[in-house]
Order: structure tokens, then sequence, then C-alpha cells
């Protein structure tokens, strides 16, 4: 988060002292915010089902009385107008997931969106890279059009679906896995190649091929088969090495397909069908051999004599299918993942003590606050809220606010200075009066 965030907070905490001094106002509504909450100081339609509001309320925090604004952007979820994303501001930089700082107005400048972007809010917390200058490392799992851009650790996160929707949770991204005869198990090295990061695909790997009309000869030393299933071009794309299974070669290897992993649920496993092609009747296709990708389905690859090969082609000679082991439930549909520190509001309970993962300085300390939240009535809200001059709220005082609000499920992003609600055209809502460099983003769009 940089330094310079612990320097700001010295002029906060003179401004909330003298708030502090302020009389605590009578209890008109349970919850902390005690007025300004049912008469909104603007309301206005950005898009059809699409609204800004905002508010100019009375907060008691940790005993004091403050003057917080409140901006909220909603829609309802389920307009098929509207889709949330999350975005890396800037250039990826795969060696440790890292992104190159940049400002959310200067990337939505470049972001080809045109008048599609309603609005952006920043995203998670991030640590400075140290291969890369000037590029931060998000704390936990993004994924932006089912691309992996950073692995997290496991924490929070927050997945977006299709029509403004989204799940919150604590998913992982682990490799898909394709179950074989005699308990052997394969992984994907590699899309539309042999080859991913530089390292070739092991014998306990498959070569995925999925692009629809391409013609690829199975290469000197490989088998090819035809499998007529979309399973694996749905997976999620990345590169990660380091991976070692004892029930295939047992030997450290890059991955390049994965899925969504919550262990709160039971996994999924699909059924991919096998084929016996013309070209090769056996389903066993030979070097030399030439397959067209299918429309439904794909190509694989594998080296002769391992692992893999050996388990595809029993499965092939017998006419069988092939389990995979896909998204876990409720997690196949969503296409962006934003990680976030903590979930602050969880089937309508909000958050009462700071968890262990959270910096005590971001949770103890009077911040601005953004979140993105699923609503009681079915709305979707990217919202911030703070004062002037950088005065701000505790941590809970935040997710009782969202309740009290009506919120049932809510993350919470980075706060403070990097805290700000973006809107094309409009000076950015922020802490300070200054946009920050960051490395992340969530983006509302309309179609």
């Amino acid at each position: 988060m940089g330094s310079s965030r612990k320097r700001i907070v010295v002029a906060a905490a003179a401004v909330a002292a003298s708030l502090a001094l302020a009389p605590a106002a009578s209890a008109s509504a349970p919850g902390p915010i005690k007025a300004g909450l049912a008469r909104p100081t603007s309301t206005k339609t950005l898009k059809t089902g699409v609204s800004l509001t905002r508010f100019k309320v009375t907060v008691v925090d940790a005993g004091t009385r403050r003057t917080i604004k409140i901006t909220k952007i909603s829609w309802k979820i389920g307009n098929s107008h509207v889709q949330l994303n999350s975005a890396a501001l800037g250039s990826y930089y795969s060696d440790d997931d890292s992104v190159r700082l940049n400002q959310i107005r200067s990337w939505a400048t470049g972001a080809g969106l045109g008048g599609s972007l309603v609005a952006a809010i920043n995203g998670d917390f991030f640590a400075d890279s140290r291969h890369h200058s000037f590029a931060g490392v998000p704390s936990g799992l993004l994924v932006h059009a089912r691309s992996v851009y950073s692995f997290g650790w496991g924490g929070p996160a927050v997945g977006y679906e299709r029509a403004g929707g989204m799940i919150m949770g604590t998913p992982k991204a682990r490799p898909v896995m394709l179950y074989l005869p005699g308990g052997h198990t394969a992984t994907v090295g590699a899309f539309n190649a042999l080859s991913a990061g530089g390292v070739a695909i092991h014998g306990d790997q498959v070569a995925a091929y999925v692009n629809t009309g391409a013609t690829v000869t199975v290469p000197s030393g490989y088998l090819g088969f035809a499998m007529p299933s979309t399973v694996l071009r749905g997976s999620l794309r990345g590169v990660r090495n380091g991976y070692k299974f004892p029930t295939g070669s047992n030997l450290s290897e890059t991955v390049a397909a994965f899925r969504f992993e919550t262990k709160r649920t039971a996994v999924v496993k699909v059924s991919m069908p096998t084929s016996q092609p013309a070209a090769c009747p056996s389903g066993s296709c030979p070097a030399g051999t030439t397959l067209t990708v299918p429309a439904d389905g794909v190509v694989l690859l594998a080296r002769t004599n391992t692992v893999a090969a050996t388990g595809l082609a029993a499965k092939v000679a017998a006419g069988g299918s092939v389990s995979v082991l896909t998204d876990d439930p409720g997690w196949g549909s969503v296409t962006d993942t934003m990680g976030g520190k903590p979930q602050l509001v969880k089937n309508g309970i909000p958050v009462f003590s700071r968890p262990s993962y959270v910096d005590p300085w971001q949770w103890d300390e009077p911040h601005w606050r953004p979140a993105v939240v699923e609503s009681n009535s079915g709305h979707g809200w990217l919202i911030v809220a703070g004062g002037s001059g950088g005065v701000g709220i505790h941590a809970t005082t935040w997710a009782k606010m969202l309740v009290q609000m009506g919120a049932k499920n809510a993350m919470g992003f980075d706060n403070n200075s990097s805290t700000e609600l973006y809107r094309p055209g409009f000076t950015p809502i922020t802490a300070y009066g200054f946009e920050r460099y960051i490395p992340t983003a969530t983006y509302l769009t309309f179609h």
C-alpha cells in the first residue's frame, strides 16, 4: 500500500479529533447511521435500470459523531444490459503476477470501452513488486475474462457473473484434473501449443487445442485425440509452475488450465466423451495424422508411452468418457474475480472483529471505504463512503452501515487513499482529492 498512506492518516486523525468534540447524535435509526439515510441529497438515472444516489449522513463511529458522504451506484441484478468486470489497470507481468500501476481515469481512456463504461471503483489491496518498478502484486485472486492474472492466497474474493451478478467466498484457482484408468490423473500443460511459459508438457499432461477450425498435425512422439466436448474451453487460463501430482508423473510441472475451488461444496466432475475419427478409427491418432478442431470439442495431444497417452488410449478404445474436475458449484458462471479484505457482510451479518489477515492500521483507523454489494432487494451496488478532508470510518462501522442500508453480502476493497469511485467525464470521488496509482479496479458497463 505504500508508506505515504500512513503519513496521510496524521492529517485525517487531526480532523477526526475535532469531530470527537461534537455532541453524539440521537438514535433515529438502527445502526451507526443516525440521520440522513431517509433523504438522499440527489438521485440520478445513469442508464436504464442504473442509478446514482448520494447521501450525507451522520454516523456514530466508535463513539464519535462524523459527517459522511455516501455515493452509491445501483442496478438490478439480472439486467442483461449490465456487466461487472475486474481490470488490471496496467501491463501484466506473469513472472510475479504484478500489474503496472495506473490511475483508473488513465486506464479508462485507453481501455476501448467507448460509451459503455458506467463507473469503476478501486480494487484489491496490493504490495510493491520486487521485480518490476512501479508495479503492484494484488493480494487476492484476480481473474479477468476467465484468465488468471494473480493467484492470490485463497482469501475472500467476489466473483462477477453476467448481467451484473456476483458471488462471494474464498475461491482458489486449482488445476483442472482429468481422471484416467488405474487411478491416474492428468492436467492441461498448454493451450494451442506443446509448451506454456517455455516449459514443454510432461507425461501426465495434455496440450489442448481449442480454436474451432484449426488443423493440428500430430507431431512425432505424440498421440492425438479428438474429444467432442467443450468443457476444457471454459476452464480458467493461466500459467503457473511448481505443481507435482503423485497420481501422475510426480514431477514438478507447469499447468495452464484451472478451476475455481472453494472446498465448501461437493466437487463437480463433468464427462468428456471420446471419439474415433475417420482419420484414426482406433481413436488414438499417430504422428502425421491431421485433425481439425471441431466446433463442439477439442483436440488433445499427449506424449507417447506416458500416463496421459496410455490412459486416454484406453478410454477411446473402449468408447468411454473421461471425467474432468471443474469449477465448484456456483462458480462456473463467474467470468472475473476481485480479491478483497475482508467480506464485510455475509448473509446479512456484518463483520464484528478484525480478521487476522487484515492489517490493524487498515482496520482500526477511520478511513474512506469502498465496497461492492449484493443487496437484499436483488440489486448490486458500487459504493464508497467518507467525509471531507479524508475523514473516514472504522471497518466494523462500515460493515454495519452497509447492513443498515440493506446489504445482504458485501466485499471491501483497498481503502483510505486508494478509495475511488470513477465516472467518465466527472471528477473522481476520492478521499484526499487526488487519484492514486493502483493495479486493479472493478468496473460496471452498460451495453
